[in-house]
């Protein structure tokens, strides 16, 4: 359920501030994805200096981040296209880096990705 759908049988005095929440959530998410992203870079720079299990646990943790970010894109309803595909982007890398994949390659998923 999003924050707008939580906003009937409530009167106009409380729309100013479910939209200043609403506003605030909106911020926290783009910070989240952001948040994500850096980490994922992070996890592909571990993992071109060769050290795979490190950038899995980092991956992993861009992955827990990007979940949160689906969450509060949930709440406003708003970008939740983008947060699943954040979401399987991430996923698609740490698969990638078990498989060995070059961290170049990776590194152009996630540039698609931000």
């Amino acid at each position: 359920m999003s924050i707008s759908d939580s906003n009937e049988g409530f009167g106009n005095g409380n729309s100013e501030v479910l939209d200043r929440f609403k506003a605030i959530i909106a911020q926290e998410a783009v910070e989240t994805k952001k948040d994500a992203i850096s980490t994922a870079k992070l996890a592909i720079s571990i993992y071109r200096s060769g050290e795979k299990e490190l950038a899995l646990l980092v991956i992993k943790e861009s992955i827990r981040i990007a979940k949160s970010y689906i969450e509060l894109s949930d709440k406003i309803g708003e970008g939740q296209e983008n947060s699943y595909e954040l979401l399987l982007g991430l996923e698609t890398i740490e698969e990638l880096m078990k498989s060995g994949e070059k961290a170049e390659y990776l590194k152009g998923i996630l540039a698609e990705l931000a």
